[in-house]
């Protein structure tokens, strides 16, 4: 298990497409932070946390380098020789879920520090409340197990999809247009969805429904039925 984590590892820092997900991500929290500053003066702590942290749609980007990470080892192939070296699926797919959990995390922590660097000190010149420090270590590991979960999800759902361009496609779908429909039709989801358990867990948004600990719960909850139904699904499958 640790040699194929430990591949999995080498596979994420000697990958352009990790780089290029990383640089994406970066260049997306950037935007957000500068648009966040010049259409808003946030003065509640809660505002100001809200005004640094990372926004939604750019965690999500490790949703998407998750499930172009699983999907790939089916498009190129090279799911077969992992599976040669280590008969055992089970084995492959946690490996690959920690792997990009660790990944996710990473990003995660680096991504929040830049908007902090950048984005506190302008905060702090306006009027009212400032965050605290243990505001801040909150926001930090919000962001960092929000960016871990979404980052394994992604790599459960492209495991069981195992279609590169259904499962972007159809998480995209799902995350712009049926997620808020479903928030619409169906009282209470929009608490339990993805969305709002980002949101909720990286300090995006905050409700009285969904504090970041519940938040970090139902996200993983995701994560935990997304895995198992890979790992099933790939028990049962034959590798093309």
């Amino acid at each position: 298990m640790t040699g194929l984590l430990r591949g999995e590892l080498i596979k994420l820092r000697t990958t352009r497409t990790a780089i290029g997900f990383a640089l994406c991500a970066l260049v997306l929290m950037l935007l957000a932070l500068m648009l966040g500053l010049l259409v808003s003066e946030p003065a509640t702590t809660q505002e100001k946390l809200a005004a640094v942290s990372i926004a939604g749609p750019i965690v999500f980007v490790l949703a998407i380098f998750g499930a172009v990470g699983a999907t790939g080892e089916h498009r190129h192939g090279t799911i077969t020789a992992a599976l040669l070296i280590a008969p055992g699926r089970v084995r492959v797919t946690v490996s690959k879920l920690l792997a990009y959990a660790a990944a996710g995390a990473l990003a995660g922590a680096a991504l929040q520090v830049v908007a902090l660097a950048i984005g506190l000190p302008l905060m702090l010149s306006n009027a009212g409340d400032d965050p605290g420090a243990a505001d801040l270590v909150g926001l930090l590991a919000g962001a960092m197990a929000g960016c871990a979960l979404l980052a394994a999800f992604g790599v459960a759902l492209g495991s069981l999809v195992r279609s590169q361009v259904g499962t972007v496609v159809g998480l995209l779908v799902y995350l712009f247009i049926a997620e808020p429909l479903l928030g619409l039709a169906w009282h209470g989801f929009d608490v339990a969805g993805l969305s709002a358990a980002t949101n909720a867990l990286t300090g995006t948004e905050q409700s009285a429904e969904l504090r970041p600990v519940a938040a970090g719960f139902v996200l993983l909850g995701w994560t935990v039925v997304a895995g198992a139904a890979a790992v099933l699904a790939d028990r049962a499958r034959d590798v093309d």
